[in-house]
């Protein structure tokens, strides 16, 4: 019998589970559209409300304030849309219930499914201050660059959380796309991306604060500003937090969706 450290069999699976989603995404998904995608989600996003809010109010429109805001949002697409449907494309491919049979711990097994965006979130967020700071004339020069690093890291990590909470719900569920749409186009309104959470009704607030990406945003813009990581340690901690929550209900409401979805013998429906 051999000695295996504590935790080494989900670390396995974590690893072959990333690895297979990886390949499987590139089977059909050529590089070349991936990086199209990359590129341009920001631009146009970005654009599109720095100039909306510039023919709204030409006098007062903070561009910083909005363009930072979407060059951190941009990561929902991949750790909400893309994480969220997770169960609804195992579904469609009729993978799902081969999967939910094996005797692997669901909990490194769909985090490794989700690695990639991990991945994929800080690239575009990384090229969505490339454009804030070449296109719209961001004033980086105070920005403290190791800061801004671990806030999109983070965030990155705490959104990937969020959309896996999101997406347990799509294992009952016909489908997550619904809740993914809901989700992702809420975050532009209360997550503090184009306007701050305060000017919001004061019963939404909380709600805004219990989404990770609300503190990326405040984070981001206090790096930019030039605060460190120690000044702006109390907002990530408050991500992480957040996070780390969504991430451990996200696991209960999966455990607890399998075991109805195999009463009701939902699993196939698509």
């Amino acid at each position: 019998m051999t000695n295996q450290f504590p935790g080494s069999q989900s670390i396995r699976i974590f690893v072959s589970s990333a690895t297979f989603a990886f390949k499987a995404l590139f089977s059909w998904l050529r590089p070349e559209m991936w990086l199209m995608q990359v590129l341009t989600l920001p631009l146009f996003q970005m654009a599109f409300f720095v100039y909306l809010a510039r023919f709204a109010a030409p006098t007062t429109t903070n561009v910083a304030f909005i363009a930072v805001g979407n060059a951190m949002q941009v990561a929902s697409f991949s750790s909400i849309f893309a994480v969220c449907n997770l169960t609804s494309e195992e579904k469609w491919q009729g993978t799902l219930v081969p999967l939910i049979a094996t005797p692997a711990n669901r909990f490194p097994l769909f985090l490794g499914r989700a690695s990639f965006q991990i991945l994929n979130g800080i690239v575009t967020i990384a090229v969505g201050f490339l454009y804030a700071n070449t296109l719209f004339q961001v004033d980086m020069v105070r920005t403290d660059f190791v800061a801004l690093a671990i806030v999109i890291v983070v965030t990155t990590f705490a959104m990937t959380g969020f959309g896996l909470m999101l997406g347990s719900v799509g294992l009952f569920m016909r489908t997550a796309m619904i809740i993914a749409n809901i989700f992702l186009f809420i975050g532009l309104l209360i997550c503090g991306v184009n306007f701050p959470v305060t000017v919001l009704p004061v019963w939404i607030q909380p709600i805004s604060y219990a989404i990770p990406m609300t503190y990326g945003t405040m984070a981001a813009r206090a790096a930019v500003q030039g605060t460190d990581i120690l000044g702006i340690a109390p907002v990530l901690l408050q991500e992480i937090a957040t996070g780390l929550g969504s991430i451990l209900i996200g696991y209960v409401l999966f455990l607890s969706f399998e075991v109805l979805a195999r009463r009701r013998g939902t699993l196939e429906e698509y």
